[in-house]
């Protein structure tokens, strides 16, 4: 075989990607041949590809991808290869139950069947977790910032300030408990009625109405 030959086209080809932008917006990949040095522009084998639709997940620049040839001018990517010791993502632990997708930039897809849960996971630190365990939650959190929804609840956690703002905003509850040294209103506060151990204010009228 020489660098301008194909060689074997029933062959299998192991190559280099070279640009995975395609001047022709068809989804291909320029890809060199290990085996002559040939470059060429090939197509991407995928899960899905219709007319404004499809799975579209490309090999990037320096990927070693398989390459076969439908005819000798179809050559299609079949998948890429992990090559080297520890090229592939740390979370891809040999297991049949787990299942990862990750990107360049640290965006990981966790799918995991045995516990069963999956996860997404941002290079900031980001996680939304949806645990099938205990009776099943969903949680969102970063550092010590966490929102959790289980069967018996939600529960808000945060070391810094929680800030609700809205045109209005509507609760309804058989209770509302609010434990605080103290609770501050800018407005005015109306009840229907009033239960309390004891009335701090600098102007007090009982009786009518009750106003201070």
């Amino acid at each position: 075989m020489t660098p301008h030959s194909l060689g074997a086209l029933h062959d299998l080809h192991l190559a280099q990607v070279l640009d995975n932008d395609d001047p022709e917006t068809r989804g291909r990949v320029r890809v060199r041949l290990h085996s002559t040095g040939l470059e060429l522009w090939a197509a991407v084998m995928a899960q899905s590809a219709g007319q404004g639709y499809g799975l579209a997940c490309l090999p990037r620049k320096d990927e070693q991808v398989i390459l076969a040839f439908v005819r000798p001018e179809t050559p299609v990517v079949l998948g890429a290869l992990w090559s080297g010791t520890g090229s592939a993502p740390e979370d891809a632990a040999p297991a049949q139950e787990r299942y990862l997708l990750q990107t360049p930039a640290g965006v990981k897809v966790l799918l995991d069947d045995q516990s069963p849960r999956a996860q997404i996971e941002t290079p900031a630190g980001y996680r939304l977790t949806i645990d099938d365990q205990g009776g099943g939650a969903i949680t969102l959190e970063k550092g010590g910032e966490r929102i959790e929804m289980t069967a018996s609840g939600i529960t808000i956690t945060s070391s810094a300030q929680v800030k609700v703002e809205a045109s209005q905003v509507s609760v309804s509850a058989s209770m509302v408990q609010v434990d605080a040294p103290m609770s501050k209103f800018s407005g005015v506060v109306q009840c229907d009625s009033l239960v309390a151990n004891s009335v701090v204010s600098s102007s007090y009228t009982p009786g009518a109405g009750n106003v201070w």
